[in-house]
């Protein structure tokens, strides 16, 4: 009897093979692919590794010529499913003509079974033997023998939900796509492609909707009232009850009331014991939130991480909405087993607090995939490395260890104490808080707090003050999202799954949307001009509502809720109330968008580009016609603002210069004067000098001016600048510096370097008292 397995990785393979042949397999080649076969029982074995999907759906090829394709058509069109990776499915067929029976060991989720599902329709093709389905959420020994000893049917519902998200995804993705492209080429004249996913744009548009609240962020001056008092020699800080006075007049009237004061006394004390609760079992998305966040991991380079840990047989399968675990969940052997290697102290610990068995603090989500993330196999840091190609991968690893047992632990306990203080009837607040036991804390450091510690005081006594403050500042608006924060906000929106959110942010930093910074998610000039368009004429395909909803008729799929079929018509018919308003808002969203593609090419070109037009916020740039030259505004003819040019003198823009009284740029007219834009000459300023202030060298030997350079075109030359008439030439040629150190004469020392010869520095002031 023959038996053909089909896993979704050459890796998963090879130790699915390891596993149920006892070491004993032979690795062959067939199609190029690997292909694992052993003997048991007195039945032969081939187990294969996929390459993940190797179908996908796409529009036939008479669609693929965007200009000839309305993009609407796209959405009412089916797509069609094709083969992408031949020489696996020349593979399949091969090892299914033979085989008596199929497994299909693909990861156990949606697009796991998807995966599998392909195998399947390639295999039935050829031959008619029963496909059964391995599942497990571990490659570890007895969940692998347990998996393939009983074998269940495969689940066509699931594998349904993953088409039913592959076809609208594409359906949205192809046609708003090609529509919005399109249509801004041909106002823009631009090559560039604007891409939009059903998953990519809200994901997007919350990194979009928070620099929008930081744009529009006017801040507020507050006063804070601080006092900080003595007690026992300790040092420690009150804060006026008030807390953020907005109001000056209020804040200084306290202040004038108590700035005097030299003592306060304690009128009230309260202590509380509080406890923090180990946290819930790691699902994918709080995973890659801890990950981000401790560790510095972007969600996509975390996951791979977990995957190979995974596949290493080191951790359980990284992809689960499941936050609880099972009731017959074994802890006792999975921490056993980590009592062997570099956590062997922690799995101790846990093991001393577990004497009445072991009592995790559960979440609320049973997804009914895969168990919570959890270590299935000890090591050393050596062992991760040998087996994980990322120097992250034993920081990934360790998380997940310590994550595990710290959900077995108890509470961590803390006192926190707050005191309140009168000084002079108004009322100061001070707290401090002290950890007792330290629990779940003790093999979690991520999370641990650093004590605030307060004196012992009593009501009634009485409190030296040192000082006194009141202290203004300005409401800051809110930060940049961090990666942990938008996983957070799709998770909560329904945008993407467990096993897709991470893709959907990185394809917004391939697209040049957003970019990460350190922890923070900055979005870049095309992503909110993109989102802005779209939020201002078709805000349901920026915002996460109607993703939701076809979101849940995935889900509905697999729940069995709803047929693959007519989870593609309602999503279709959600898809295109989307795509009417985009049309119905066509001529809006286009010039916002063509504008600021335009705004962009002409910001670029340095010898043109001025800077913000102050009456629509458009670029101003300089104009050359047949009729003379003016700066001018791309906003034209909208914005009709202009200001006059010189009409002689080649024009250099000076991107260091700030112009005192305000113009958006400053103009160096030829070698003779500079040019204020909406001003006039500088020379003709009152603050010229503030604006280029002279290179000083000394002062006038003639009056009480001071002499300075004065370079022309073809000579320099020191002036006075009471314009008294006394000059003093310098060296014509070579680079001339005024250096800081000076002559006893009192002048600069200047220093002279010319090409090819050592720099001299000297002093050039000819009534110098050292030349006499």
């Amino acid at each position: 009897m023959s038996i053909v397995a089909f896993a979704e990785k050459n890796k998963a393979a090879a130790q699915i093979a390891s596993i149920l042949s006892e070491g004993n397999f032979e690795r062959t080649t067939l199609e190029g692919v690997n292909v694992y076969e052993f003997k048991k029982d007195g039945k032969q074995w081939r187990i294969m590794g996929l390459s993940g999907h190797i179908m996908t759906y796409d529009y036939p090829q008479e669609y693929n010529n965007w200009k000839d394709v309305d993009p609407g058509v796209l959405i009412d069109t089916m797509p069609e499913q094709f083969i992408t990776k031949q020489a696996f499915a020349n593979a399949i067929s091969r090892l299914a003509k033979d085989s008596d029976e199929i497994i299909l060991a693909c990861d156990y989720d949606r697009e796991g079974e998807n995966i599998g599902f392909e195998a399947k329709s390639i295999a039935e093709k050829v031959c008619n033997s029963p496909i059964k389905r391995a599942r497990f959420s571990s490659l570890s020994t007895g969940e692998i023998k347990k998996a393939f000893q009983n074998p269940v049917e495969p689940d066509v519902n699931l594998a349904n939900s993953a088409k039913a998200r592959q076809i609208l995804d594409l359906k949205m993705g192809v046609a708003f796509t090609r529509y919005i492209t399109l249509s801004v080429q041909q106002k823009a004249r631009t090559k560039g492609v604007l891409s939009i996913g059903p998953c990519q744009t809200p994901t997007c548009g919350f990194v979009y909707e928070r620099e929008k609240a930081i744009k529009e962020f006017e801040p507020r001056d507050f006063w804070k009232i601080e006092a900080v008092f003595t007690h026992n020699d300790i040092d420690f800080q009150g804060t006026h009850r008030t807390g953020k006075f907005f109001d000056k007049q209020k804040a200084d009237a306290v202040y004038n009331k108590i700035s005097d004061c030299k003592t306060g006394q304690v009128t009230n004390k309260k202590v509380k014991e509080t406890k923090s609760s180990p946290p819930y079992p790691l699902n994918t998305n709080e995973f890659l939130k801890r990950a981000s966040k401790f560790l510095g991991l972007n969600s996509d380079r975390a996951l791979e991480i977990a995957e190979q840990l995974y596949l290493s047989g080191f951790t359980s399968y990284p992809r689960t909405e499941t936050n609880k675990y099972a009731n017959d969940f074994d802890f006792q052997s999975r921490v056993a087993e980590l009592t062997k290697k570099a956590h062997k102290e922690l799995a101790l610990e846990v093991f001393k607090n577990s004497e009445d068995g072991f009592n995790p603090r559960n979440g609320t989500k049973d997804a009914q995939d895969h168990p919570p993330i959890h270590p299935i196999k000890s090591a050393n840091k050596g062992d991760i490395n040998n087996a994980v190609n990322d120097s992250k991968g034993w920081d990934v690893y360790d998380l997940i260890v310590r994550h595990f047992l710290a959900n077995l632990m108890q509470p961590a306990v803390f006192e926190k104490t707050r005191i309140e203080i009168s000084v002079n009837d108004e009322i100061f607040d001070a707290t401090g808080t002290v950890k007792k036991e330290s629990g779940w804390i003790w093999v979690y450091p991520f999370e641990a707090k650093n004590d605030k510690i307060l004196p012992e005081i009593e009501i009634n006594e009485k409190l030296k003050i040192n000082k006194i403050t009141n202290t203004n500042s300005q409401t800051t608006p809110p930060k940049r999202l961090t990666e942990s924060e938008l996983l957070t906000l799709m998770d909560k929106n329904g945008i993407g799954t467990k096993a897709t959110a991470p893709t959907h942010i990185e394809t917004n930093k391939k697209r040049g949307y957003f970019e990460t910074k350190g922890k923070s998610i900055s979005i870049l000039d095309t992503g909110f001009t993109l989102m802005d368009a779209l939020d201002k004429s078709v805000p349901l395909i920026v915002k996460p509502e109607i993703r939701a909803r076809v979101e849940q008729l995935i889900q509905d799929v697999e729940d069995g809720k709803k047929s693959l079929d007519g989870a593609i018509n309602e999503g279709t018919a959600l898809i295109k109330q989307m795509y009417s308003q985009l049309t119905s808002n066509k001529d809006e969203m286009v010039s916002q968008i063509a504008g600021t593609i335009y705004d962009e090419s002409v910001a670029a070109d340095s010898d043109n580009y001025i800077g913000k037009c102050s009456e629509c916020s458009r670029v101003l740039r300089i104009v050359t016609t047949d009729n003379g030259r003016f700066v001018g505004c791309t906003g034209y003819p909208e914005c009709k603002n202009t200001y006059p040019l010189p009409k002689k003198g080649a024009l250099n823009i000076m991107k260091s210069r700030e112009c005192k009284k305000g113009a958006p740029a400053v103009i160096k007219v030829g070698n003779k004067y500079h040019w204020a834009v909406g001003i006039g000459p500088c020379f003709k300023c009152d603050m010229e000098n503030e604006c280029f202030p002279p290179e000083i060298v000394g002062q006038c030997p003639n009056c009480d001016g001071y002499m300075f350079l004065i370079k022309t075109k073809d000579s320099r030359f020191l002036g006075c600048t009471n314009k008294c008439g006394y000059t003093q030439s310098v060296p014509k040629s070579g680079r001339l510096t005024i250096l800081d150190d000076t002559c006893e004469c009192g002048w600069n020392i200047v220093r002279v370097k010319e090409k090819e010869k050592e720099a001299k520095e000297f002093c050039v002031n000819r009534k110098c008292i050292n030349k006499l």
